[in-house]
């Protein structure tokens, strides 16, 4: 069984990418496949969403509002997974369409829609997005990432519980490379110099580290 662990800024559209090349896999491959989509909260995290919007790192009240507006978000999601993991990974996949295609402000009325949309208990979802029980739950997230030694967005972590005592950090992956890792057609160990022509231009950006 292999395990993904893909830590995500949840209003990053590379990070969209991200996790639609982890649900392909999950569909394409034959192994069995158990993933969890992680959202991250640091200041690299913040002044990279920054600068993709235009907006100078020195700009405090920037940085503050994108930060208040993430830890909502991932409250909501967290809140949305108490109902089940298909559900609120749905949901989470429902309100970046609707914030990053459609182009929609995170508002609790927003929220509402989205979570309404998604068959969420709106009572309960309601209750636990402010719940401790919610803010731990963020707080375990940040834990895990620091574990794993996780500072950047669109890093994902692959263990294969079958074989190996050691997981593989992608950092910069696509598809292509997610792909080959899961299915043994990347040794981590490896440097990509040493790739095959085939796989060179995949491996162009990717950086992996073995953990």
């Amino acid at each position: 069984m292999l395990e993904v662990y893909l830590f995500v800024n949840p209003l990053a559209n590379q990070c969209v990418r991200d996790e639609q090349n982890v649900l392909r896999l999950a569909n394409d491959s034959d192994k069995q496949i158990q993933f969890q989509f992680v959202p991250l909260l640091n200041i690299n995290v913040i002044q990279r969403a920054l600068k993709c919007q235009g907006i100078k790192a020195s700009d405090w009240h920037a940085q503050n509002q994108q930060s208040q507006t993430l830890y909502r978000v991932i409250l909501d999601y967290k809140a949305a997974l108490f109902q089940g993991k298909k559900r609120g990974r749905n949901f989470l996949i429902a309100l970046q369409s609707a914030m990053l295609k459609a182009g929609q402000h995170y508002s609790e009325e927003l929220v509402k829609t989205v979570a309404t949309n998604c068959q969420i208990d709106l009572d309960m979802f309601m209750e636990d997005r402010d719940s401790d029980l919610a803010k731990q739950a963020f707080h375990a997230d940040q834990r895990l990432a620091s574990e794993m030694n996780i500072t950047e967005a669109s890093s994902a972590v692959v263990f294969d519980c079958d074989q190996y005592d050691y997981g593989v950090l992608l950092e910069h992956f696509n598809y292509t490379t997610l792909f080959d890792l899961v299915n043994g057609n990347l040794d981590p160990f490896q440097d990509a110099t040493r790739a095959t022509n085939a796989s060179c231009a995949s491996l162009a950006n990717v950086q992996l580290h073995v953990l």
